[in-house]
């Protein structure tokens, strides 16, 4: 007689089908991905639901979904993968090897402006460790952190529950730009009454950046004649270049600009500096891998550079 305790029956064909079909949305799809076929894929979820005495699998006409029950295994299995992945690490390293592959994700202005020189640091101490990267915003990459899509997440400030942790690895202030000779700049200081006939240049709703930036300017009561929402920082230089708009983006995403006097920094009067941290997030239940810490290493050791050079653009 089979035993059907659903401790007993976990592999990692079923670890992985779970976790795609969340991702995937179909069984089909998922089973394609882990390398079955659908009718075994089927059997699968039969003796796991079995097991689990409810179900795990909502099929409907457009696909498949993971129910309350599912998708709570399906985080589990994330976890018990990931922690397979970092004892093969682990392994390699006791015997002097290093491979493998890191799924970094980034918002928008460290993926942009810090990560390239990053990875290229890495690439020459880890040249056998392959990084796969995604960008989006720092409400979206959370997201994907916890849907397993990457392992670390470099992130503005945002609030997160206790599913993940945060580690700061580089502070960041956020600056006014402006066409040179647009806004009356005194010593790299403006009045905040001065922006109110201005368009205001933002990223998307889930931006560090733009919430960053939002906080400061309504607790002043500061405000602009109308806003013009951007897809992208280097959009809003463009605009800005061309005196369409003001805008408040971070230090590490201007410094080029402003040190070629494309641009005009400017600071709010009579106000501290608008300042924030960037972050490492990461899954808290899931041990960091070797090639992680590696690369949270060559992270902290790179940016201190590119915290350098900006500071002395933005003086």
């Amino acid at each position: 007689m089979t035993d059907t305790s659903l401790s007993l029956l976990w592999d990692t064909t079923r670890l992985r089908l779970l976790v795609e079909i969340d991702q995937q949305g179909t069984v089909s799809a998922a089973a394609r991905s882990v390398g079955i076929g659908q009718p075994s894929a089927s059997e699968h979820l039969r003796l796991l639901e079995a097991a689990a005495g409810q179900r795990l699998v909502e099929r409907n006409g457009r696909g498949s979904r993971l129910t309350e029950a599912g998708s709570l295994l399906a985080a589990r299995a994330r976890e018990a993968l990931a922690a397979l992945q970092a004892g093969e690490e682990e392994l390699g390293a006791l015997a002097g090897l290093e491979a493998g592959t890191i799924h970094i994700g980034a918002s928008t202005t460290p993926g942009v402006y810090l990560l390239p020189d990053t990875l290229g640091c890495f690439r020459r101490d880890h040249p056998n460790v392959d990084v796969e990267v995604e960008i989006a915003s720092t409400d979206e990459m959370i997201e994907r952190l916890l849907a397993g899509r990457v392992q670390l997440a470099l992130v503005g400030e945002t609030q997160v529950d206790e599913r993940i942790e945060l580690t700061p690895f580089l502070s960041d202030e956020i600056v006014g730009i402006a066409k040179p000779g647009l806004l009356p700049i005194k010593a790299g200081r403006i009045k905040p009454a001065a922006l109110a006939s201005q368009t205001l240049l933002v990223r998307e709703a889930g931006s560090s950046t733009r919430q960053t930036a939002e906080r400061a300017l309504a607790a002043l009561g500061a405000g602009t004649a109308r806003t013009w929402e951007l897809d992208s920082s280097e959009a809003i230089k463009r605009a800005a270049r061309e005196g369409l708009g003001i805008a408040f983006l971070s230090r590490y995403a201007v410094a080029e600009e402003i040190e070629r006097g494309e641009l005009a920094s400017f600071r709010l009067a009579g106000q501290p500096r608008i300042e924030r941290r960037l972050f490492v997030a990461r899954l808290a239940r899931r041990p960091l891998t070797p090639s992680e810490e590696g690369f949270i290493a060559t992270l902290t050791r790179c940016c201190a550079k590119n915290a350098e050079f900006a500071a002395a653009c933005v003086a």
